[in-house]
Formats: C-alpha cells, structure tokens, sequence
C-alpha cells in the first residue's frame, strides 16, 4: 500500500485514534495540537460504556477511575427511576488522550504539541496539472507560498508553532479535522455551517454518594453527579441558556452554599449539538471532520467518545481503501445520531411536569427492562420496541416536530 501522508489537528480522542489507525496501516501521520499538554484542558465528563471501549481499545487499569452498575434518571418533583448500566466506566479523560496518542507514537505517528492550524489550501480546488505557486494564508512573517503538484491533489497546510511564533507549511494528503466543536479546520474548509451548541460546565468537587450516576433532566438543561468514589463527584450541567446561573444554583443544591471552597477542579466547553440539516458537511475534497469536529455527539446526554473513536475508524478506512468517508462514518452511526436528535429536540420542548411524566412511564417494569437491555449510544436498536411497547410515549415523540 502507497503511503500517504497525513495531517491531523488536535490530538483527543477522534484525533488520536485517527492517528493510530493509519500510522499502524503505513501512512505517515503528523498530529498538531494547539495545547502544551496532550488531554488538557479537560472539558468532558468521561462517561463510557466500557463494552463499546473494549472494542476498540485496551485500557489500562489505571485509566478506570470507577465502575459505575445504576443510574438514576431524577425528575423535577424528586421522583425517579434507577436502571443498571452495561459496564458503564468512569476514566482519566486526560489520561485516555494520552494514552491513545502513545499507541499512536509507537506505531510510528508524529506529535507536535502548541502547534495551532491556521489555514489550508486544497489542490483540489482547481489547476491544469502543473506545478503552480499558491499562497495559502498569511501569517506574522507574511505570505506563506509553496508549491503544489495537482495532479498528487496534495493539501498545503499551514500551522503555527506558538512556541518559536512560526508558522510552517506541511504537504498532505489529507487534512483531518479533530479540532473539537469550534472547528478552525472546519471553518476554513467552509464546512462549519450554523452550528447550534450546548455549554457544558462542571465541578469535582467532595459529594458523598452511593456510586449511582444521576442525572437530573428539566426545563433548564441537563444536570449530574458522577461518582468518582462514594466521596468525591464529578457535578455538572448542560444547557443552552443561562448556564452559569443554572451551574451555580446545582452546584448549591448538591455541595451546599460554601462549594466553592471544596471545588477541587473545575471543566467547561461548548458541546455541538449533532443536525443532519446543518449545510455543512463533514467532508470536501481531502479535508475530513470527526469527533466533535464534525457534531459527532449523542444528542440526549451530549457525551461523544465513543462516536469519535467510531469516526475515526471511518477516517482510517476511507482513507486507506479510497472509500467514501461520509457513507462509511453515516453507515455506523448515522442513524442513531439522527434518533438522539431527535430525542433532544423534543426534550428542549419538554416542561418539567412532562419531565415528571416521563420519568413514571419509564419507570414502569417493561419499559425499564428496555432501557436495561440495550447501549443507550444505539436508539436505533430499541426506539422502536420501547414505542410499540408504550405507545404513550408517542406523545413526547411529537415534540421532535411540532
């Protein structure tokens, strides 16, 4: 197999395991990324379904901060239902990105930590199949100008070492785009679209618990409290508006009005919100979005490792087989990202006494054995068993459209 050259930017999940899949098949890989640390800034929760992991990654002992067996689904008026988890893991999501990009390195990928993309220029985009000077950006020490072969359809990217404050232009292949939801890559390829995000926010913080995750859904977003031991939590929110006020008021209502002075780490970011509609794409001419990238994230709880780590299998494939990278990436999961959509829109239209009422049908034993029964990142498997099951349901699912 020919190798090719690839460039990749950011180094999580989607971008890592990216890396290691085609530096293992041959093709050489370099990875830029904008922080100093591989992992940090931590802005997710790292909840994972550890059989879905298992699949496609080995990891350490030491990564599993916890093993979570229940969750709890709490309404607005304090009622609830508990339904057991499949081998549901909390992990050190600093540690898992470092963990990948070494499976990375060893299989011969490239790092290169605060180093930032800044732009691109795509062979594709036009030429008669000469070598043409193109500039493709400017930065601080002016126009950056390489030449490009058309016929190879080469990618000039250009990144910037924040460091030496130089900006280099790298020959690729292929771009690939694992820069989290505020794309550059995105941008610049035009494929960023109007993009609509959830903030998330978060606090470890001393909660004493019974290491049961628990997730409180209302008119305001989505809040939790994730064990990390019976005495320390991950507490956090999620919503569209106002969260700060929403954070603070959680955070007092689970670690009492003094719970700054226990935070003991604090996350936050923007999280997309997935939309098939969108006019972006996540693919033009050699340049390929995943992860969260390219809106890749599970709508209901807004979490996404394990459809970056899907995607990345994708980018390896399409890029080693010359595959069509959007049939391949849609075919695994397309459809459950469209249910999940389709979950959270209606569960934006939902009042905290529909809240209530959801929780009570759910809470009933045949629905509950339902919810037990299948990965909750494949709605595709049993959305339409749970809506033969209880066709009240239908009532919520309305909302989705109306």
């Amino acid at each position: 197999m020919e190798s090719k050259k690839i460039a990749i930017a950011g180094a999580g999940p989607a971008g890592g395991f990216s890396a290691y899949l085609l530096a293992k098949a041959g093709m050489d890989v370099r990875v830029f990324e904008e922080h100093g640390t591989i992992g940090e800034p931590v802005a997710c929760t790292g909840v994972i379904t550890g059989d879905v992991l298992s699949q496609r990654l080995q990891l350490p002992k030491e990564l599993i901060v916890n093993r979570i067996a229940k969750a709890r689904i709490i309404a607005p008026n304090k009622e609830f239902v508990e339904v057991k988890l499949k081998n549901d893991i909390i992990i050190d999501r600093a540690g898992l990105d470092r963990h990948i990009s070494e499976l990375a390195k060893d299989a011969g990928a490239k790092f290169f930590a605060n180093h930032t993309f800044e732009t691109f220029e795509d062979g594709n985009n036009g030429g008669s199949g000469s070598e043409k000077e193109t500039q493709i950006g400017k930065s601080p020490i002016g126009p950056i100008r390489s030449k490009a072969n058309w016929e190879t359809r080469k990618v000039m990217v250009a990144v910037k070492d924040k460091i030496k404050n130089e900006t280099k232009t790298v020959e690729a292949n292929y771009l690939v785009g694992a820069d989290g939801p505020i794309s550059a890559v995105a941008k610049s390829a035009g494929l960023f679209g109007n993009r609509q995000f959830y903030v998330g926010l978060q606090a470890t913080i001393p909660v004493e618990n019974d290491n049961i995750i628990d997730f409180y859904p209302s008119e305001e977003g989505i809040a939790w409290v994730v064990p990390e031991n019976e005495k320390i939590a991950r507490v956090g929110i999620a919503a569209k508006k106002e969260a700060s006020q929403y954070f603070k008021r959680f955070l007092t209502a689970v670690a009492g009005k003094d719970y700054e002075k226990k935070i003991a780490g604090r996350q936050a970011g923007p999280i997309p919100l997935y939309d098939p509609r969108l006019k972006s794409k996540t693919k033009d001419g050699r340049v390929l979005l995943v992860g969260d990238a390219a809106t890749m994230v599970k709508a209901p709880t807004l979490g996404g490792i394990n459809q970056s780590l899907i995607g990345a299998e994708a980018v390896a494939e399409a890029i080693t087989k010359n595959a069509d990278y959007e049939k391949l990436w849609k075919k695994r999961m397309g459809m459950d990202l469209y249910l999940s959509l389709l979950m959270r829109k209606a569960m934006e239209r939902f009042s905290n006494e529909d809240y209530n009422r959801l929780v009570e049908t759910f809470a009933r034993e045949k629905n509950k054995a339902i919810l037990e029964s299948y990965d909750r990142d494949q709605p595709s498997r049993f959305a339409l068993k749970l809506l033969m099951r209880e066709p009240k349901l239908l009532l919520f699912a309305k909302k989705a459209w109306f």
